[in-house]
């Protein structure tokens, strides 16, 4: 039996017919996507009465109930179990004690207490005393000419050192692993415990307010999971593996990195202290003090010395039970079969919270790629692709991609339906013109060929990919919501359009935000969506050897952390 042949002619007549109507449903989509669209949610996002979203926190559990208001608004579902938006999050939060902390100064003419946080404000739990040694700067570059240091023995003493910030063309200023040393010397020489005294800046803001110290609760997620363990990347070449300890000589000998950490032991307490504070353990007035920072502020040092006094500090914790949430909606398919697979579009909701009495308002990070998936779903609304597409806005980025991370450990699909995530974090500023593409084509070829195929046809974009690299020193690749996806051999993407001076500051605020490049950017990760929710299959994993199935077993696979 011959097979029957199609007439080329009624095969052209059915792409005529059917093409304009998906042309049309996208270009109806798009049209839905505008500038003032996504202003008019971020004019809320981002408002100072958000208090800069911290995780967690009113301000972000507020912007939650918005988004799933929103989305329900825009005809998106609830997928978690018994109807609801939201994936919370247990939380342990923990804060210093008020009433149980307290700093001592002892000196040859009596006692002086201070208290939290007015006077001080320790982190970790603990108590902590010893003789005080001042170490100015507490900068130690001999070589350079600037040793704060010198033979001063720091064996079991409390260090007091300045913060500041040495002047604009200071060759230090800028040398990274110099200014490390900040950190490094009290510990390599063995000090108990460093006192940093808080810059004038931060003390005129304190005075001006009449507040002490923020003592914000520091929250912690009660599980971990193999997802966030990540293997740093070097630049060098790799070298061989040593071989494994034979039964002949079971011990092998300890790095150098491990007999650095054996010789160190714990590191020092540390804590921060108000200028009244300071100035008593030094024995000057405020005067002599406000000398003292303009000294390094002119890139002057300002001399060491032992003192005759004698500090403890004693930090107390309390803990409680917390949470913030996850919101996640979907768009259920038009396919009776397909819709049981899934896109998953993403960003974070969460920012800095509140800095010295300021809202860090995170218009662009990542305020942008928030208000863009509410477009986005109104977008989908209108024709919805075949299969469903998933919209997940996740709370705790900026504390190590708590939200993400939760919810690729508790999905509530199946890993090996999700064909690809979509993750959008920071899309307006810079270039108007340029994108940085992260990781859309270390899982599958297909990814990057569908947003470059889009972009190709509606938006024009300029893609970089310099941020692809893992040994890059900015360490992007690990930096955002998408990597979780990785970890589970799910392609994923991240869109980024780079940072800027006023990142993570107050200065990140909408009257900075390019809402044309924002709304192009937005559009074109809707037609993405739709391309790949249209595909026959889920996208191919044929970009890594090492990871051809989906799931959590691909969190063993080095290649991709």
């Amino acid at each position: 039996m011959t097979a029957r042949r199609s007439n080329p002619l009624f095969l052209l007549a059915g792409l005529l017919l059917c093409t304009p109507i998906a042309v049309n449903a996208q270009q109806k989509g798009m049209n839905l996507i505008t500038e003032d669209g996504l202003r008019v949610h971020l004019n809320f996002i981002a408002a100072d009465e958000t208090q800069g979203r911290d995780t967690p926190s009113p301000g972000v559990t507020i912007v939650a109930r918005y988004l799933a208001t929103m989305a329900e608004h825009y005809g998106l579902k609830p997928i978690m179990p018994g109807g609801s938006f939201f994936q919370n999050i247990p939380l342990e939060a923990t804060a210093v004690s008020e009433s149980k902390s307290r700093l001592r100064v002892f000196s040859p003419t009596g006692e002086t207490v201070y208290y939290c946080p007015q006077g001080f404000l320790g982190r970790s739990a603990g108590v902590w005393a010893g003789d005080v040694v001042f170490v100015g700067y507490g900068l130690s570059a001999p070589e350079k000419g600037w040793d704060d240091y010198g033979q001063l023995d720091l064996t079991g003493k409390v260090v007091i050192m300045m913060e500041g910030q040495l002047p604009e063309g200071n060759a230090l200023r800028a040398d990274r692993a110099i200014l490390a040393t900040r950190t490094s010397m009290p510990r390599t020489k063995g000090a108990a415990l460093v006192l940093t005294v808080i810059s004038p800046e931060r003390e005129r803001d304190m005075l001006s307010r009449g507040a002490g110290f923020q003592n914000t609760p520091r929250p912690a997620m009660l599980s971990t999971y193999p997802t966030q363990n990540q293997a740093r990347v070097s630049a060098t070449p790799a070298q061989p593996r040593p071989q494994q300890p034979t039964t002949a000589n079971p011990q092998q000998p300890a790095t150098n990195l491990q007999q650095a950490a054996a010789r160190l032991g714990p590191p020092p307490g540390t804590a921060e202290i108000r200028h009244e504070v300071a100035a008593n353990i030094l024995g000057i007035g405020q005067s002599e003090l406000d000398a003292m920072f303009a000294s390094i502020a002119d890139g002057k040092r300002v001399p060491g010395k032992v003192l005759n006094k004698r500090v403890e500090l004693s930090v107390v914790s309390e803990k409680h039970s917390d949470s913030s949430p996850n919101v996640i909606a979907v768009m259920e398919g038009s396919d009776p079969i397909l819709k049981n697979e899934y896109v998953v579009i993403s960003s974070h909701h969460d920012h800095l919270g509140m800095r010295n009495g300021k809202p860090m308002d995170g218009a662009d990070d990542n305020g942008s790629g928030t208000v863009a998936m509410l477009e986005i779903a109104k977008a989908l609304a209108v024709e919805r692709p075949k299969r469903s597409i998933i919209l997940a806005w996740f709370t705790g980025e900026e504390k190590g991609l708590w939200g993400s991370h939760y919810f690729v450990n508790n999905c509530p699909v199946p890993l090996e339906k999700i064909s690809a995530n979509l993750n959008l974090d920071m899309i307006s500023r810079n270039d108007p013109d340029s994108l940085f593409l992260i990781a859309s084509n270390n899982l599958s070829t297909e990814l990057d060929g569908s947003i470059n195929g889009m972009n190709e046809k509606y938006s024009k974009f300029k893609f970089d990919y310099v941020y692809n690299n893992r040994t890059h020193p900015d360490r992007f690749y690990y930096r955002s919501d998408h990597y979780p996806f990785i970890r589970v051999g799910i392609p994923a993407v991240w869109i980024f359009c780079g940072t800027t001076p006023d990142y993570h500051t107050p200065n990140d605020t909408i009257v900075r935000v390019d809402f044309k490049k924002m709304e192009k950017a937005t559009r074109l990760t809707y037609l993405v969506a739709y391309d790949i929710g249209n595909r026959p299959a889920l996208l191919k994993l044929d970009a890594n050897p090492e990871v051809t199935t989906r799931g959590k077993h691909n969190t063993a696979v080095e290649t991709i952390r």
